[in-house]
């Protein structure tokens, strides 16, 4: 950064600290370095590249701590600032701008951040920063359903970080990666092994933060295979650890669901609701009201239009795997009330679907 103000210099140093701490997945020397920023912060307001350099650092820092508390409205504050011209929080503000919206839901808008973010990290020689750019692109193309090329990216993270000393948490995060996409694929059995192995690397290193993610992924992993009981043991820890994730909600609720655990689910889709609204994230309150109309059972003229205004959503943001299972399940739901016209039109658009998915998962 080309920042000459002299009572500025320690700010710049510290914020560039912090960084590197949040990059190795330091939650508590983040928190302890960007204690002492926000004391010395005060009198940077004459210096635009300084405000916008510890606007971003604050969104990186609440994404390390909370990722789940961004909101749609999370990347105002730096928006006000303007776009950075110097080159290195110009990346920086493309590459948490396209994380923004990855959590957010946004996922067109997130892939041509990312593109933009690529271009300007060509530029920085800092093979750690490589490795950050290609671990958070991994999870983006995870959200859009491009599984083998999420395990291209990942490998491409993992490599680097394990010629570098003091990077054994990010590997393990890696592997958790590597266990979430195998999921998607259906690969269980190598889904568990590297889930485990995470969850290991965690314990060993006593990560409880980092536990939780691969707590989650496991539950995710036996739901997916219809264990519900064992999935509902796995995500109540998460629940009861961090009672605002609303993804973990979401799973805990579908399981219940499952196991017709009608009033248990209601409960937790209403909370998930709750949060959803608070943070306007579009994406998993239309999965959220889907299941609570599946846990209501309402009638499938009720159910369609609930199913249409999720579908909405899933097209512009090109989520075809969704739309390919909550067609099929209107279609399930009309063929049970002995509708087989509209049962045939959405078992056929659900296979529709299906091959936009299957395209979408060929695209590099």
């Amino acid at each position: 950064m080309n920042v000459q103000i002299k009572g500025n210099e320690r700010i710049i140093h510290m914020l560039s600290d912090l960084y590197h701490e949040i990059r190795k997945r330091n939650i508590t020397e983040s928190r302890n370095l960007k204690k002492e920023i926000d004391k010395q912060i005060q009198g940077i307001d004459n210096d635009p590249n300084v405000q916008l350099y510890y606007a971003l650092l604050e969104f990186r820092y609440q994404y390390l701590i909370d990722s789940l508390s961004i909101s749609k409205d999370s990347f105002n504050k730096i928006e006000a600032l303007g776009k950075p011209s110097d080159s290195l929080l110009s990346y920086y503000y493309y590459f948490f701008k396209a994380m923004h919206s990855t959590i957010t839901g946004n996922y067109i808008s997130a892939k041509e951040l990312y593109e933009e973010a690529e271009k300007k990290l060509l530029q920085l020689p800092d093979e750690l920063e490589h490795a950050e750019f290609y671990f958070k692109l991994s999870t983006f193309s995870c959200h859009k359903q491009q599984y083998v090329l999420a395990l291209k990216q990942v490998s491409m993270a993992k490599e680097i970080y394990a010629k570098h000393r003091d990077f054994e948490l990010n590997i393990g995060y890696c592997d958790n990666l590597y266990g979430l996409t195998c999921i998607h694929l259906k690969e269980y059995e190598l889904a568990e092994e590297y889930l485990i192995s995470a969850l290991d690397v965690f314990k060993r290193l006593g990560e409880e933060h980092a536990s939780l993610y691969s707590r989650h992924n496991l539950a995710f992993l036996y739901g997916s295979q219809n264990l519900s009981e064992l999935a509902i043991r796995y995500i109540s820890e998460v629940n009861e650890k961090s009672p605002n994730n609303y993804k973990a909600l979401f799973i805990e609720a579908r399981e219940h669901f499952k196991l017709k655990n009608k009033e248990t689910a209601n409960t937790l889709i209403e909370k998930a609701l709750t949060i959803c609204g608070e943070l306007k994230n579009e994406e998993f309150y239309h999965r959220l009201m889907i299941l609570k109309s599946m846990n209501d059972n309402l009638a499938a003229n009720e159910f369609e239009n609930i199913v249409l205004k999720g579908i909405e959503y899933f097209n512009r943001e090109e989520l075809y795997e969704n739309i390919e299972k909550y067609e099929e399940s209107l279609a399930l739901k009309y063929y049970e009330e002995g509708n087989t016209l509209k049962a045939s039109e959405y078992f056929y658009s659900s296979s529709q679907s299906r091959k936009k998915a299957i395209e979408r998962e060929g695209l590099k």
